[in-house]
């Protein structure tokens, strides 16, 4: 059997266990939610930035390039009449 010295020596041990067992589990707990947050930034970050910095400069330049690219087939076009019928007929000169 146990002596009453070595019951409370165990009971100390056991007090000093359930205390450090209680801080892993809060530092485990802690840990997750720390994980959660720093993946959250790491991936919603680059989707907030788009949506509240970048998304009117991305309009605006996919408007000029719309712009540009609309002017390009105008002068494609222009250069398209002037190679079939002529610059004559382009401004009808000569009929």
């Amino acid at each position: 059997m146990m002596t009453d010295k070595e019951m409370g020596e165990l009971l100390e041990l056991v007090r000093e266990n359930n205390k450090l067992l209680h801080k892993m589990r809060r530092n485990a707990i802690i840990s997750s939610i720390m994980r959660l947050f720093y993946w959250t930034l790491i991936l919603g970050g680059p989707i907030v930035l788009y949506y509240y910095f970048l998304q009117p400069y991305m309009q605006q330049f996919l408007e000029v390039y719309s712009g540009f690219q609309s002017g390009i087939d105008n002068a494609q076009k222009i250069g398209g009449d002037i190679k079939n019928d002529g610059i004559l007929k382009l401004f009808n000169i000569g009929q």
